[in-house]
């Protein structure tokens, strides 16, 4: 997928600078995009996603309203006694509430709204991978707009979605303690517990509860004139047994995070970040059992000193263990 970053960065870049008309004084720290694998049997598990290293101030308040649509095409996969097909599009749309408590913790929680639909990105991407001279062969095997996410194993249907799903996901609650910040660099430390209320049934949840420790951390440097943060996230998630995968599910999941923000100015952050994960499966299958690297690239418009509005476009790099296609949008406010 490397040939398409740059377009897509271009597309990003003039997206940004369009829509950008003031250039307020700004308040909000520079933060990396709240990305994280949208692929339908990952996405259920408490994979959290990347995190501030910078944590709010003292009796300050956040909003986030994320949106985020990934768009998979994987057509009848079989390897052994398995079979998969990831074929339609998958939306994720959440709210997040932060808070802090004292000078240097914050507590929050994040209710998710999940669904799994035919979609209407198809056409799009097969002429952008055309134009770009990127294969449309794995497209090419089924109609364009088509809801199909199925797994069989040892002969047996564990999952088949082929109608259009839609419901809470699973509640995440969090808290987060700041353990050190400067001028320069900040560190701080990520707790989150996701609580099974989403219907696995509907790959709207796991129907477990599942524990991720984190990390972050960011650093300032000047290059000439220009000023840019480099950011990094790192920890493990540890995973209660799921409904309808706990036979091959991994108990424990290491994931990381890097990327560079740069304030190119005085209202727009131009960001590019890798996230990735180890294996959440043990499958022969790449989908479900590869490490994963999925490259992000986008902005931040500061619409006011407390406002912003994310916009991000992430490619898989190497493994079909992530989406083909993903689209974050969020609106983040602080009060």
């Amino acid at each position: 997928m490397l040939p398409a970053i740059k377009p897509i960065l271009l597309l990003v870049l003039t997206t940004l600078t369009f829509i950008s008309q003031a250039t307020p004084a700004r308040e909000l720290p520079p933060q990396p995009l709240s990305i994280k694998n949208q692929n339908p049997f990952i996405q259920i598990f408490g994979l959290p996603t990347t995190q501030p290293a910078i944590l709010l101030s003292t009796n300050r308040t956040a909003l986030d309203i994320a949106f985020d649509t990934a768009n998979n095409s994987i057509i009848n996969k079989v390897v052994g006694n398995e079979v998969i097909t990831l074929d339609g599009e998958s939306i994720r749309l959440s709210f997040t509430l932060r808070r802090a408590i004292g000078n240097h913790t914050e507590i929050g929680a994040e209710l998710p709204l999940v669904g799994h639909h035919n979609g209407i990105l198809d056409n799009f991407i097969e002429g952008w991978h055309k134009m770009l001279g990127l294969s449309n062969t794995e497209r090419n095997q089924s109609p364009s707009n088509v809801l199909n996410y199925a797994y069989t194993r040892d002969g047996a249907t564990v999952l088949n979605i082929q109608s259009p799903e839609n419901g809470l996901g699973d509640i995440r609650l969090f808290g987060a303690r700041q353990l050190h910040n400067d001028d320069r660099s900040a560190l701080s430390l990520h707790v989150s517990l996701k609580l099974p209320t989403g219907d696995a049934n509907r790959l709207n949840g796991s129907g477990a509860t599942d524990l991720a420790i984190s990390a972050a951390y960011s650093h300032q440097y000047q290059l000439s004139r220009w000023q840019y943060n480099a950011f990094f996230n790192g920890g493990v998630l540890l995973l209660g047994d799921s409904d309808k995968f706990a036979n091959i599910q991994r108990r424990s999941v290491l994931f990381g995070s890097a990327g560079v923000i740069w304030n190119a100015t005085s209202n727009i952050d131009i960001i590019a970040q890798l996230d990735s994960h180890a294996g959440f499966y043990r499958s022969a299958l790449d989908q479900l059992s590869n490490n994963t690297l999925q490259l992000t690239v986008g902005g931040v418009i500061h619409l006011t000193s407390t406002t912003q509005l994310d916009i991000g476009v992430g490619e898989n790099l190497f493994t079909d263990t992530t989406p083909d296609f993903l689209l974050n949008i969020a609106l983040k406010q602080h009060y």
